[in-house]
């Protein structure tokens, strides 16, 4: 079998080591892991295991372990391996700071400015705490991108085969950490800890999003009836 061109359209898979080894080693469709299937005359001596299509794996780096999986499978990382980096707490705990910066804005004297000057279609760009709160959303936004990259990249680095990939980040922190913990967890076993950290944000975020509604609604009726 031939060496496969390091692009990412090739398909992930056991291909000879490239660096001469003799044995098979995994592509995972982006680079060379430093996963190895084990040589042919060591494979024999698996017994039932190899006969079954499972073959031996050591991960360069650690002792040789025996871990039998099937060919092509995830990994399981060495016990004891952490599962959790700073990154990934900080991508739990960044939807805090929006949710800081909506208690301490005055939505009351917005909603009261927005009536005010209906026909100034630019008027709610006009309020500072709005236009700090939309650039804050935003900042945290972006830095959950950026350490979700660095975060798939530790989880790499530790051994992780195939980690839940950061790009998922673009579609939110939700996504990602629901992600990254399932795959964790499969791996190591032990990695839900930020979705339960994440469902206790969403409920405090639930809470003073409900407060500021309801008492900004209840200031548009005043005004509305101060107007008519």
């Amino acid at each position: 079998m031939s060496y496969p061109p390091s692009t990412p359209d090739t398909p992930a898979g056991w291909y000879p080591d490239p660096s001469g080894t003799g044995r098979q080693r995994w592509w995972d469709g982006r680079s060379w892991t430093e996963h190895y299937e084990a040589a042919v005359s060591d494979a024999a001596g698996a017994g039932n295991g190899a006969a079954a299509g499972y073959s031996q794996s050591t991960q360069a780096g650690n002792n040789p372990a025996s871990l039998y999986a099937p060919v092509g499978a995830p990994r399981k990382v060495q016990p004891g391996t952490p599962v959790y980096t700073p990154f990934i707490w900080l991508i739990v705990l960044l939807p805090l700071l929006p949710v800081i910066a909506l208690a301490f804005w005055d939505m009351d004297a917005y909603m009261r400015n927005s009536l005010e000057a209906a026909s100034d279609p630019f008027a709610q760009f006009k309020d500072v705490g709005y236009l700090l709160l939309q650039v804050l959303s935003f900042l945290v936004y972006a830095a959950t991108v950026l350490l979700a990259f660095f975060d798939f990249k530790t989880l790499g680095s530790r051994g992780f085969d195939r980690p839940f990939h950061w790009a998922w980040a673009f579609l939110g922190s939700t996504v990602y950490i629901i992600g990254r913990s399932v795959v964790a967890n499969r791996r190591a076993g032990k990695a839900l800890l930020p979705i339960w950290i994440l469902i206790g944000v969403f409920v405090i975020s639930l809470v003073i999003s409900t407060v500021k509604v309801i008492g900004a609604m209840s200031t548009m009726m005043s005004s509305l009836n101060n107007l008519y």
